[in-house]
């Protein structure tokens, strides 16, 4: 299975401009189209966003002896981005210090050893555009329904909240959509007891809780089966939208027959029947590779 790591979405990004970007061109169009963002200068600040999140899992990395030679390397290339001005400096200058110093096999080796400790899965596109769909769909029933003004404002900030999540799946990955449906079902929690009984009964709003139950418990890794080894079947499976929405169907039916949150999510726990896609032997190993040359 794909990672979704900043480490690994960072190598894919610099891999993708490498392999197809035109090395005479400005580098900030390049990269942005890399990363599906278009072409407006001031999202190169989202490629920065995503240069410290990289930064960051590497420095959290703790079973890797001899971090700091890993570390060291992205560090400098974090700063020879900010010195060359990367929005309109020549490709060819970034392409030629990436592959001198062996950049991409330094992110890769940081990637894995990051995902043993982290493991989070992989959204394909396929699967964001149809979740995309369905919610953009939900947030025009929320307003086309008969529900209070106050609860319309509330389900559709926390929709806009997923949608902003989707766009921005490049950047923040699966881990910024799970804060998303977090945030939507800890405030559906908070907030469920001071609601009319009429809007608690609307099936719009039982749809929202659904299908926020349904994401959270569908992408959230399950726990390690062995201390620092990643679950067998997350190697191989591979998330589907169509497993979302059956799974989905079944939590809202729960729903509708149990009181309160904190129980349905008790009780949905076995709502989605995950199956790789071949079998495995044996767990997976996370070979390091080595760090890049020094300067």
């Amino acid at each position: 299975m794909q990672q979704s790591n900043a480490l690994r979405r960072l190598e894919e990004i610099l891999t993708e401009a490498i392999d197809n970007g035109d090395i005479q061109q400005a580098s900030g169009p390049i990269l942005l189209k890399a990363m599906n963002l278009g072409d407006q200068p001031h999202k190169i600040l989202d490629f920065f966003e995503l240069l410290n999140k990289a930064e960051e899992e590497a420095k959290s990395i703790k079973t890797k002896p001899k971090i700091d030679r890993y570390l060291q390397t992205i560090e400098k290339l974090h700063e020879y981005f900010i010195i060359h001005h990367v929005w309109s400096v020549q490709w060819n200058t970034f392409v030629t210090y990436i592959k001198d110093k062996g950049i991409l096999t330094t992110l890769d080796s940081l990637a894995e050893f990051f995902y043993s400790e982290n493991p989070e899965i992989f959204l394909e596109d396929d699967f964001l555009g149809k979740l995309k769909n369905e919610f953009n769909l939900i947030s025009e029933k929320i307003l086309q329904s008969d529900l209070s003004k106050e609860l319309k404002r509330f389900l559709i900030e926390h929709i806009e909240n997923l949608l902003n999540a989707i766009r921005r799946y490049q950047v923040d990955g699966t881990e910024g959509l799970k804060q998303a449906a977090q945030s939507l079902v800890s405030d559906l929690v908070m907030t469920e007891h001071s609601l009319k009984d009429v809007d608690k009964k609307n099936p719009i709003y039982t749809c929202v809780k659904a299908w926020g139950l349904s994401l959270l418990l569908y992408i959230a890794p399950s726990p390690y089966d062995i201390v620092g080894a990643v679950p067998d079947i997350y190697d191989f499976w591979v998330p589907r939208f169509e497993e979302l929405s059956t799974g989905h169907t079944k939590i809202e039916k729960l729903i509708c027959e149990t009181p309160t949150i904190q129980e349905v999510f008790e009780k949905a726990s076995d709502a989605f029947d995950r199956k790789p896609q071949k079998s495995l032997t044996g767990v997976k190993e996370v070979k390091a590779l080595p760090a890049s040359k020094e300067d």
